[in-house]
């Protein structure tokens, strides 16, 4: 017998309906400290960037919104002011899931909701020890800053310190998949190890889980793990005393510059970007090395991550006085050649083009070693 057609509506409208609840999740929040404006932006796991992005005026404490996810995602809600980042806060989003988040957005925030944020909360707080110990180093290395200690040596001390936390966190992290293999969780987890432990982490997990609705957040896990150990490998083929790969790329008015074309002086690879605050904060400096030791030293600047145009607008915003190459995203990206893995990275190209230097991050060992080299 024929279903009337108001049946066949109704069913077909439910179905309709099932599915967006299973591509949606219900987000509470209820956070001290909440500026003027929420962006939350939640992650595509298959492109790596951003899938979705709301922008919510809250002006108040407490707000209520719905994620549109079609799969377990990063997500981030930036707390804004004056168009700035103030804060921010991370968590995973599961469709079909509840979640609720309270606290403080400058201190501790908490999940709670659906059974599974409340596993995923407890997990958080048994790590919170390791995360508190971190706080504590890091004011206690910038109050020996300010008592005008050594900055390498501060550095260093910071290292060494902040490698032992990181180690005990990850067997802490370790011992909870083996404990819990057949949680989501521990999933979760898997993403948050360092490199060297993804795929043993992940071979403990149960096989329900490395099949289940986790799949998105463990592919991306694999991926950068094996990503990260390419470069590692590439790494020591880019080193002090090797020979600085060859390359050409487009200069600021268009024109190809090969790097093999600037042999004859030393040469300061800078990969940098507009979006990357230390880079910017570094060009003062740079500045003041590029005229001090004009003649016997170029800066090759090559952007990463830019739009051409954004690139452009960096260059001319910045003043910067030295030679400047755009670095293509896909065909054609150098960052794979020298094995960048920060920015801002400055490696020291010598006349005859061997490596002399690989700096990462904006450190004064830069400047050191090239007062060092033209004294």
């Amino acid at each position: 017998m024929k279903k009337p057609l108001f049946v066949l509506a109704v069913a077909a409208m439910t179905q309709a309906n099932q599915a967006m609840a299973q591509n949606e999740m219900p987000l509470s929040v209820n956070l001290q400290n909440t500026n003027d404006t929420v962006v939350v932006i939640c992650m595509d796991m298959n492109t790596r960037e951003a899938g979705s992005k709301d922008t919510l005026a809250v002006n108040k404490t407490s707000f209520s919104t719905t994620l549109r996810v079609k799969e377990p995602s990063y997500t981030y809600l930036l707390n804004m002011k004056n168009g700035k980042i103030n804060s921010q806060v991370f968590f995973v989003a599961v469709p079909g899931e509840k979640c609720e988040i309270t606290g403080d957005w400058n201190s501790s925030y908490y999940l709670n909701g659906s059974e599974f944020y409340k596993q995923y909360d407890a997990m958080d707080r048994s790590l919170e020890v390791f995360q508190n110990e971190k706080n504590a180093l890091d004011k206690e290395c910038r109050e020996m800053l300010e008592k005008g200690m050594n900055r390498d040596s501060v550095i260093s001390y910071f290292q060494s310190k902040a490698e032992g936390i990181d180690a005990r966190m990850e067997k802490a992290q370790m011992d909870y998949v083996k404990a819990n293999p057949k949680s989501e969780i521990s999933a979760y987890l898997v993403s948050q190890l360092g490199t060297e432990k993804t795929d043993a982490a992940y071979k403990l997990l149960d096989a329900s889980v490395r099949n289940g609705r986790m799949k998105s957040i463990l592919k991306l896990a694999l991926e950068q793990a094996a990503k990260e150990k390419e470069m590692k490998e590439k790494a020591k083929l880019v080193s002090e005393g090797k020979a600085a790969p060859d390359f050409t790329l487009k200069d600021i008015n268009g024109k190809p510059l090969r790097l093999s074309s600037l042999r004859g002086k030393y040469v300061v690879l800078d990969f940098w970007g507009s979006w990357c605050g230390w880079c910017i904060k570094g060009f003062p400096e740079m500045k003041n090395y590029y005229n001090k030791y004009k003649g016997k030293l170029e800066i090759l600047g090559i952007d990463c991550g830019d739009t051409e145009t954004k690139w452009k607008e960096a260059v001319k915003k910045h003043a910067l006085p030295w030679l400047h190459v755009y670095n293509p995203r896909g065909n054609g990206d150098i960052t794979g050649k020298y094995a960048i893995q920060g920015y801002p990275t400055k490696i020291v190209v010598d006349p005859k083009g061997v490596i002399a230097k690989v700096v990462v991050g904006e450190d004064p060992a830069f400047y050191t070693y090239l007062d060092k080299l033209f004294k």
